[in-house]
């Protein structure tokens, strides 16, 4: 545990240097030694990155091994205190009894309160060993192995991360000379995995702009995407929005870009970019909704079920450890006198509460 915490201050600690590092390039000397020695332009897949991730897996794992075992007897053992042993707690109580039956009874009180119940004798004395919860000794473990798949699951994440990006023109605009000139803007073949290609194409890309005398603000972009295979066999529509992106399998499709549909996009003229911006602006103040090619950003990234199941597992483990907490009871019979003890894990005033109500039970 000592460990895992050094390790996490040393990888938060070196996050947040990288973090400041990215956000502040040229106070930290860009071309540095110490810049490119760390990796900065890819913190998140470096060596020192993957070693800490590596170093708080091994810890992680052992943690859970060596734990596990005597966890799980915890949970399936169960002790019994005699009467002497009874008494030498703190809040035992002893309860007279007149019905022949309130051995079964007491059982019954006890179940009823969701206990798992074990029976033994012990000379003329009939023990009881009652909890409730026990599993919750499994909430640490399922928590260590949330985590555990969490940091496995970030690793094959950034490990696996590719990223691309291309401008795509919209079928709609396949009659004129753009499409006979340059028709690799008019589909995107995207290799998700060495077995699998898909083709991404176009119906249409609109710019919407805001109503009401807004001037030309722009309202949201639009595109109209068509999924196929790599038989040709089309998979999906889907209409990709900023917020709606297009996701398939590991493949996630971004709205990133636009410009306008003209040719001096396509050809490699000087001073091109101001060019394309000061058409841009005359088209946008025209509210000019369809003469645009859309822009977008592929993201392709494999552990992300990882994550989300480590987030899971995590997730149950922190219920089961903090709100199914271990009660235990012990009930002692002697004749017609009954000796009770009980012990909670935690939250002793909500314990002593169900322990006055189980006693009331048992006394009436």
């Amino acid at each position: 545990m000592k460990f895992a915490i050094v390790l996490l201050i040393i990888l938060g600690t070196m996050s947040l240097l990288s973090m400041l590092m990215n956000e502040y390039p040229d106070f930290f000397g860009k071309a540095s030694f110490f810049y490119k020695l760390i990796q900065q332009h890819s913190p998140y897949s470096s060596w020192w990155y993957s070693i800490l991730l590596g170093l708080l897996i091994v810890s992680l794992l052992s943690c859970v091994l060596k734990n596990i075992v005597p966890v799980v007897k915890t949970v399936k053992h169960f002790n019994f205190k005699t009467i002497n042993q009874i008494k030498l707690t703190k809040n035992y109580h002893q309860i007279k009894i007149k019905d022949e039956n309130g051995y079964s009874k007491v059982k019954s009180v006890l179940k009823k309160h969701l206990y798992r119940i074990k029976e033994r004798a012990d000379g003329q004395e009939k023990l009881i060993s009652a909890s409730k919860f026990k599993i919750s000794r499994l909430g640490s473990i399922i928590t260590h192995i949330g985590i555990l798949i969490i940091v496995i699951g970030g690793i094959i994440y950034t490990m696996t991360s590719r990223e691309e990006f291309k401008y795509l023109v919209a079928e709609e605009h396949q009659q004129g000379k753009i499409f006979s000139e340059y028709p690799d803007f008019f589909s995107w073949r995207i290799h998700i995995s060495e077995n699998e290609v898909i083709t991404v194409t176009v119906d249409s890309f609109r710019v919407r702009y805001y109503d009401a005398g807004k001037g030309p603000r722009i309202s949201d972009f639009r595109s109209y995407v068509k999924v196929f295979d790599k038989n040709g066999k089309k998979i999906r529509n889907h209409e990709i929005t900023v917020n709606n992106p297009l996701v398939y399998k590991q493949c996630t499709i971004h709205q990133s870009d636009y410009k306008p549909l003209v040719e001096e996009f396509f050809r490699n003229i000087p001073n091109r970019k101001n060019l394309l911006q000061k058409i841009k602006t005359k088209q946008e103040i025209g509210k000019n909704e369809k003469n645009w090619l859309t822009g977008l950003s592929l993201k392709i990234s494999k552990g992300k079920s990882m994550i989300f199941t480590g987030m899971v597992a995590g997730f149950l483990g922190l219920i089961i450890s903090f709100l199914f907490w271990r009660r235990d009871i012990w009930v002692a019979f002697e004749r017609k006198s009954v000796f009770l003890t009980g012990k909670p894990s935690k939250n002793k005033i909500a314990f002593n509460r169900e322990l006055e109500r189980i006693i009331g039970s048992i006394s009436k």
